[in-house]
């Protein structure tokens, strides 16, 4: 029997579907931990200008101190488990890592963004027993296990319910002039699209449709389902392969990507991806009217679920 514990944030859902497979195996026994779920309350308008100074010249942050003493509390009444996995570490005391080693066989950690973006994961590394990243560059500068994000649903629909050429759905960040140049070339071409961005606040366009609140998996899987073409949004400094490939794939949906990178991974076919230079944007129609070719049952259970499941808990 095999004990796992994963300690993770929200993740938009994504965690919740690993959790669901490994949960699914007769010979595991899975907890969540989802640090996001420890929230702290200030105790007075001082102890939060307190923290604020802690936080600017101390780097130091009582939220972060308090979900740590949290998680370490979860463990007093599990057993001690084969593997606990961390997604976004650095947003732990170090400390509170260290002590997790207390507490397992394994102590991995996945890295879901670039280490650029987030620079203090360089010195988490030493205390995982394995870390693994989704990003090339990563993997060989660190010394990283690389694995990519995976498939976490497989479905397929009729063509006579797409109600949308192109579909994206993004956080409001860096990306978005690029989100708003593709939607002024959509709509000057009178190519049908639904594009979202999800930004606190008001924020009208004409283009791009703004959201406050986050979308459910399922919900998003419906506007996927009703669409021919997915596009995705390479983020700053990032060659990993995000979740919308492996939506494409999954949902066996055609793709419209700025990730250059993705001609190297062996589903690459050109039929079925677009590689898109958001300076010189150009959608040829032949790509936008041929049909999706499939892609090899072989190929594409290297980014299943279950291979990575395979490859983090029972490969030797």
């Amino acid at each position: 029997m095999k004990h796992i514990t994963i300690i993770s944030p929200n993740s938009f859902g994504y965690i919740d579907f690993l959790i669901d497979a490994l949960d699914s195996k007769p010979d595991v026994v899975v907890t969540f931990i989802n640090f996001e779920n420890f929230k702290f309350r200030y105790n007075s308008k001082f102890e939060k200008v307190k923290n604020g100074f802690n936080k600017l010249f101390l780097n130091k942050n009582i939220k972060t101190v308090y979900r740590s003493k949290c998680i370490l509390e979860s463990f007093h009444n599990i057993k001690k488990q084969n593997f606990i996995i961390v997604i976004r570490p650095d947003k732990i005391e170090k400390k509170t890592l260290l002590s997790l080693k207390d507490y397992t066989e394994n102590l991995y950690a996945f890295y879901f963004d670039a280490i650029s973006n987030f620079p203090k994961k360089i010195e988490l590394i030493p205390i995982f027993d394995k870390v693994f990243s989704y990003e090339k560059d990563d993997v060989e500068k660190y010394n990283l296990k690389f694995i990519t994000n995976y498939i976490y649903d497989i479905d397929q629909v009729s063509q006579e319910k797409i109600k949308h050429k192109i579909f994206n759905i993004s956080s409001f960040d860096n990306r978005f002039d690029d989100l708003r140049r593709i939607a002024t070339y959509l709509k000057e071409q009178n190519i049908n699209y639904k594009i979202i961005a999800r930004k606190e606040g008001s924020n009208k366009t004409g283009l791009i449709d703004i959201t406050p609140d986050y979308m459910a998996l399922p919900e998003v899987k419906k506007y996927i389902m009703d669409s021919e073409i997915l596009l995705d949004i390479q983020k700053q400094n990032q060659k990993g392969l995000s979740f919308r490939v492996f939506e494409a794939l999954g949902y066996k949906k055609k793709l419209i990507t700025t990730n250059s990178d993705i001609v190297n991974y062996d589903f690459y076919d050109s039929n079925n991806i677009l590689v898109l230079d958001v300076n010189h944007i150009d959608i040829p129609k032949h790509f936008l009217n041929s049909t999706y070719k499939q892609i090899p049952e072989t190929v594409l259970y290297k980014y299943t679920l279950e291979y990575w499941i395979e490859k983090v808990f029972y490969a030797e």
